[in-house]
């Protein structure tokens, strides 16, 4: 299959793997050609003819994960409705390729499942060390636009449907968390914003139906069926975009209650809005403030327990209280001014869901619970902020946008489900088997090392001059091709 001089200097087992892995993939590649270019053979037969006008054949190269297949396929001419000409592959817009690109579907998914984690640039290197395909940064960048923008148009698809009321999830759960945070993000180039700040909110919301315990763990515990969306966009656009994601997975007439947590943001409230849903801010947020706004330890400790025990009538009048005792140090009195009118604009909001008269939880179903709300923070880290913030980076609004979209379907877990969408069509099982049956399958066969060369169409005629009329010359020629073999042939 592959020759190696046992006395070749250095040879070691890694450089050993390599080479057949290369070897492989080189064959792999072969035979994908093959499937295609009998996959495009039979949508020239398939094809109507008087509207598709074969236009013979360009070569092309799709990138996989096995390395660049080399094949050609059939061009087509057709006319539009106002009567002008248009060309078009038609393999191409069977197998998908017009959406992507020249990257099969399998090389996307790798590209994706690395650049959610690290930078465009080591997603390159990595495509390099665990593929027999080579991606420049930009090769990376070029793709997550690509896939970025089809993710937004089937969200716009998708709010368009939820808006005429045609979007009605399957799943049906009695109680529905949701969560809405921002991160703030390095504008750069023209899209940065004027003033000072140069930075822009990047909106993150999820849902889930509950808590469950970890595999293995007694104390720790993880949310039940998450899904998420990020955007860029208005706060009304992102209003749309998140009921039309949860309208997607769930049947919303059956939720009984349904508990949003937030920082106090506008944007964030908005989401209740004409909306039966009960507002709670955010335990981290309040505790937060209070820290920051508060630098004695002692009246800290006394703030966060009161808010936490919902005795809030006693945590404001501690504030006032502190206020009247610190209302000759400026700075002092103005933070706790901040720190007053914070809480108190959101007075509604700063009872735990579970202690409120009005809400009368269900029983959750089997091994699920309905736990205190506040893992905002947790997935704004590990959605957006570990891999878009830090490390001096900027972002385009565009660039960041695409990119969390798709931070946003993996941690969902619908990216490939997504993909799928995008590439939705499927090779013919006779087309393959049809392949597969005219390969080497003989063991002498397989072991011979493939030759690189170039294809020609082979042409055939009929013997010369049958069905015409004969002269002897014409029937000599005949004889002679008839009998014997051109390289037969003696030439004197």
């Amino acid at each position: 299959m592959y020759d190696i001089s046992l006395n070749e200097n250095g040879l070691t087992f890694k450089d050993l793997e390599k080479r057949i892995y290369k070897f492989a993939c080189d064959e792999a590649c072969k035979a994908l050609s093959e499937v295609l270019q009998s996959l495009d053979e039979r949508l020239l037969r398939e094809r109507d003819s008087k509207v598709y006008r074969n236009k013979g054949l360009k070569q092309t190269c799709l990138r996989t994960i096995m390395g660049d297949v080399e094949y050609s396929r059939r061009i087509y001419q057709f006319e539009l409705e106002d009567g002008k000409k248009a060309n078009k592959f038609l393999l191409d817009e069977y197998l998908g390729m017009d959406t992507i690109g020249n990257f099969s579907i399998n090389l996307v998914e790798t590209i994706l499942t690395n650049v959610a984690e690290v930078s465009f640039r080591k997603t390159a290197e990595n495509i390099k060390t665990m593929c027999n395909q080579e991606i420049s940064p930009q090769g990376v960048w070029n793709v997550v636009q690509t896939v970025g923008k089809k993710i937004n148009e089937i969200e716009e698809r998708k709010i368009e449907l939820n808006e005429k009321g045609f979007l009605n999830g399957e799943k049906e759960v009695p109680v529905l968390f949701q969560e809405q945070d921002g991160l703030w993000l390095y504008i750069q180039g023209k899209d940065r914003p004027e003033g000072k700040s140069k930075k822009k909110e990047l909106k993150l919301a999820i849902a889930y139906t509950g808590w469950t315990l970890r595999p293995g763990s007694k104390k720790e515990y993880a949310v039940v069926d998450k899904t998420v969306c990020a955007s860029f966009e208005s706060a009304t656009h992102f209003r749309k975009l998140s009921e039309a994601t949860i309208a997607e997975k769930y049947n919303v007439d059956e939720i009984e209650i349904r508990i949003l947590n937030g920082d106090g943001a506008n944007w964030i409230k908005a989401t209740c809005e004409d909306q039966d849903i009960h507002f709670q801010l955010d335990p981290f947020h309040i505790s937060q403030a209070i820290i920051r706004k508060v630098s004695n330890k002692k009246y800290q400790k006394i703030l966060v327990r009161l808010f936490r025990e919902a005795k809030i009538d006693e945590g404001l009048q501690l504030i006032v209280n502190m206020m009247i005792d610190n209302n000759e140090n400026e700075v002092v009195f103005k933070k706790l001014i901040e720190l007053y009118d914070y809480l108190s604009h959101n007075r509604d909001a700063l009872m735990p869901y579970k202690l409120r008269s009005n809400i009368n939880m269900p029983t959750p179903p089997e091994g699920i619970e309905y736990r205190q709300l506040g893992t905002m923070e947790h997935n704004i880290c590990d959605v957006l902020a570990h891999r878009m913030k830090g490390r001096k980076m900027s972002w385009s609004i565009q660039g960041a946008d695409n990119l969390s979209k798709i931070l946003a379907e993996k941690f969902s877990n619908r990216l490939f489900s997504t993909l799928d969408k995008i590439y939705s069509n499927i090779i013919p099982n006779d087309v393959i088997d049809a392949v597969i049956a005219e390969m080497p399958l003989s063991a002498s066969a397989v072991n011979k090392k493939g030759k690189k060369s170039k294809e020609y169409k082979i042409h055939s005629a009929p013997i010369p001059y049958s069905g015409a009329a004969v002269s002897l010359g014409r029937k000599v020629i005949q004889n002679l091709c008839g009998l014997k073999g051109f390289g037969d042939i003696s030439y004197n």
